[in-house]
C-alpha cells in the first residue's frame, strides 16, 4: 500500500486535465497508415572465460536474442513499442528472458497530450528507472509541459543485474517550460515508495540557457533535494565556452551525497560500492578541431571522497582522444586514445591506451581493428598488464540483413590466453499493414 499520496493524487488530476484540453487544441494532418517496424539480433559468442565466487575458471557459451518491435497507427495517434531479450547458455542452466520495454502510447491530433502505458524506462526522473506503469504529458499552452508518472518494480521481474534489492513504486510530477529567460527549466518532485522500509521523497531543479548577449556560451545545473534527509543529494553546475571558432571548453563541478539507504533502489549501484559520503568533483574538457579531418578530444577530472565515512581520499581522471580521417579517398577511419586513473593512493591507479582503424572496402563491407593496452596496480595487491585484439566485420548480405563477424584475443593475470570468436546477425524491417 503506498504510503505518500500526493504525486498519485496529482497525476490522476493532470490526466483529466490533459483530456479535457486536448479537446480545444486544434487538430493537424498526419499519415493515416498503420506500419510496423523494428529488428531482431542473434549473438553468438564461444568461448567465454568468467572467474566464480572462489576464481575458479570456467568456459561458457552464451548465446542472446534480441528483439524490437514498433506497431504504429497515425490515424488513431497509437503506437507500442516492445524491446525483450532472450539470454540462453548453452554449457549451462542460465536461462533468462528480460523485458525493457512493452507499452502502448496515445497522443491526440495536436500532441498537446500524450499517455505511455506498460514496462518502460522512465527518463523524466534524475535516475532512469524501469518501472511497470504509466506516464502523462500535457502541453497545454506553447513553452509549458506537464509531467506526471506513477509505476511499481517487482523485484523478481527486473533484468539481471538491474534487479533492485527491493520492490519498489516511483511517483513523480514535473513542470517544463522554455518561456523564461531563454532558458530550458524544469522542477520535479519524485517519491520511492518501499515496501520493506522508509520512503524516499526528493526535489529536483534544472537549468540550461544560452549566456545573454552571446552565442558563444551556454551553463547548466541540476540539483536534487532529499526532502526526508534535509540533504542536498545532487549539484551539477556548467558552463560551456567557445573560445575559437575550433576550440570548445567545458568547466563543470558535481557535489553528490545521497541517503545510503536509497542504495536499496540500486540507483546508483557503483557510488555505493566505493564511497561511503559526500563525493565532489571538479571537471575540465576541451574540444579542439584544427582541421576537417582531425578532432581531439581532452578531459581532466579531480574528485574528493570518504571511503570509508569519515576518512577522506582524492580521485584524478585524465583522458585524451585523438580521432582521424586523413584517408577519406580510401575510407579509412582511425581513433587513438590514451587515459590515466588514480585512486586512494599511489598503488591504486591504471593507464592504458586504445586504438581503432575501420576500413569501408565497399558499400556493403566494412572492417575493423581495435587494440587495448592497460597496466594497473590495484590496493587489492593486485597488478598486472592487459592486452586485447579485436578484427571484425560488418557485411550488408542483403538490403536489411548485417552479419558481424568478430576474433577476439585476450591476455591478462586472470587469463593468460583468452581467444573467441563472436558472430552476430541483425534483421530490420520496416512494412506498412
Amino acid at each position: 500500500m503506498v504510503k505518500n499520496m500526493p504525486a498519485i493524487v496529482i497525476f490522476l488530476l493532470l490526466l483529466i486535465w490533459g483530456g479535457i484540453t486536448a479537446q480545444a487544441q486544434q487538430e493537424t494532418l498526419r499519415p493515416s497508415s498503420v506500419g510496423i517496424y523494428g529488428n531482431t539480433t542473434s549473438l553468438f559468442q564461444a568461448p567465454s572465460p568468467i572467474l566464480n565466487a572462489f576464481r575458479d575458471k570456467k568456459f561458457i557459451y552464451p548465446f542472446y536474442q534480441y528483439a524490437d518491435l514498433s506497431i504504429v497507427s497515425p490515424q488513431y495517434n497509437l503506437s507500442s513499442n516492445s524491446y525483450l531479450r532472450f539470454r540462453k547458455v548453452f554449457n549451462g542452466e542460465e536461462e533468462s528472458l528480460d523485458v525493457y520495454n512493452l507499452y502502448l502510447d496515445f497522443s491526440n491530433k495536436a500532441n498537446t497530450y500524450e499517455m505511455r502505458v506498460g514496462r518502460q524506462i522512465n527518463t523524466e526522473s534524475v535516475n532512469y528507472v524501469l518501472m511497470d506503469g504509466a506516464l502523462a504529458r500535457i502541453r497545454p499552452i506553447d513553452g509549458v509541459e506537464l509531467i506526471a508518472y506513477g509505476g511499481y518494480q517487482v523485484r523478481k521481474l527486473q533484468p539481471d543485474p538491474e534487479e533492485p534489492n527491493e520492490s519498489f513504486g516511483t511517483y513523480g510530477v514535473k513542470l517544463k517550460t522554455d518561456a523564461i529567460l531563454g532558458s530550458m527549466i524544469s522542477v520535479g518532485y519524485e517519491l520511492y515508495d518501499a515496501d520493506d522500509f522508509s520512503s524516499r521523497q526528493f526535489i529536483n531543479v534544472s537549468f540550461n540557457r544560452v549566456v545573454p548577449f552571446t552565442d558563444y556560451a551556454d551553463i547548466y545545473g541540476l540539483a536534487e533535494i532529499d526532502v526526508g534527509e534535509g540533504n542536498l543529494g545532487l549539484l551539477t553546475a556548467g558552463i560551456g565556452v567557445t573560445v575559437l571558432r575550433s576550440l570548445y571548453l567545458n568547466l563543470e563541478y558535481d557535489t553528490y551525497n545521497l541517503d545510503q539507504d536509497r542504495d536499496e533502489f540500486q540507483l546508483d549501484p557503483i557510488f555505493d560500492l566505493f564511497s561511503k559520503g559526500r563525493m565532489q568533483q571538479a571537471k575540465v574538457g576541451v574540444k579542439f578541431v584544427p582541421t576537417s579531418y582531425l578532432v581531439i578530444n581532452g578531459s581532466y577530472a579531480f574528485s574528493h571522497y570518504d571511503v570509508p565515512a569519515g576518512e577522506s581520499t582524492n580521485g584524478n581522471i585524465a583522458r585524451l582522444g585523438f580521432n582521424f580521417d586523413f584517408w577519406q579517398q580510401i575510407g579509412l577511419r582511425a581513433f587513438q586514445g590514451f587515459y590515466f586513473i588514480e585512486g586512494a593512493d599511489d598503488n591504486d591507479y591504471a593507464v592504458g591506451m586504445n586504438t581503432s582503424l575501420f576500413e569501408n572496402l565497399t558499400d556493403e563491407w566494412q572492417l575493423e581493428f581495435a587494440f587495448a593496452y592497460a597496466y594497473y596496480d590495484k590496493i587489492t595487491n593486485q597488478d598486472g598488464n592487459a592486452f586485447s585484439y579485436i578484427i571484425g566485420s560488418e557485411y550488408l548480405v542483403f538490403r536489411n540483413l548485417v552479419m558481424r563477424t568478430d576474433l577476439e584475443f585476450n591476455t591478462n593475470p586472470d587469463f593468460s590466453k583468452d581467444v573467441r570468436v563472436n558472430l552476430g546477425l541483425s534483421y530490420y524491417f520496416s512494412r506498412n499493414l
